[in-house]
């Protein structure tokens, strides 16, 4: 699927989460809110990368969703594993990427981007910068967890 089909994809998932989450009862348990939030991710993720992958090289796509009871908003992190060319190296590294979203606003709360163990290239959360994979982690665990 071409960048821009993926783009009106995405699009068109969010309309239709936005339209579908304003029909939610008010009064709905966590468990349930839990279960909506765990099927809009799945669905988003099932449409927007069907296979999984980026591309032929085998670029990995993975997605963890969670209900935050506290905040009453539904996160997914999506992590792409990939091997990329470190120009700097000269050499084939394992990069990941991590994005933490809004599943229904479609709104980005952070990023983290790196080549193996080495410092991240992208690592911020709202208005927190991060200079490590551990650093990242504490900062969505709040978005992750209850």
């Amino acid at each position: 699927m071409s960048r821009s089909r993926r783009l009106h994809a995405c699009l068109a998932i969010a309309c239709a989460l936005v339209v579908g989450s304003a029909g939610a009862a008010p009064d709905s348990s966590p468990d349930q809110m839990s279960a909506q939030c765990r099927q809009r991710v799945a669905k988003l993720f099932d449409e927007t990368w069907p296979k999984r992958t980026l591309d032929a090289a085998g670029a990995q796509v993975n997605f963890e969703d969670h209900y935050s009871a506290k905040q009453k908003r539904c996160f997914f992190l999506e992590t792409v594993s990939r091997l990329t060319h470190s120009p700097a190296l000269k050499r084939i590294l394992p990069r990941e990427t991590q994005r933490l979203s809004d599943a229904v606003a479609r709104r980005d709360y952070g990023k983290y981007d790196a080549w193996d163990d080495m410092p991240p290239l992208t690592c911020w959360l709202q208005e927190t910068k991060c200079s490590s994979k551990e650093e990242w982690q504490q900062l969505i665990k709040p978005f992750m967890q209850d």
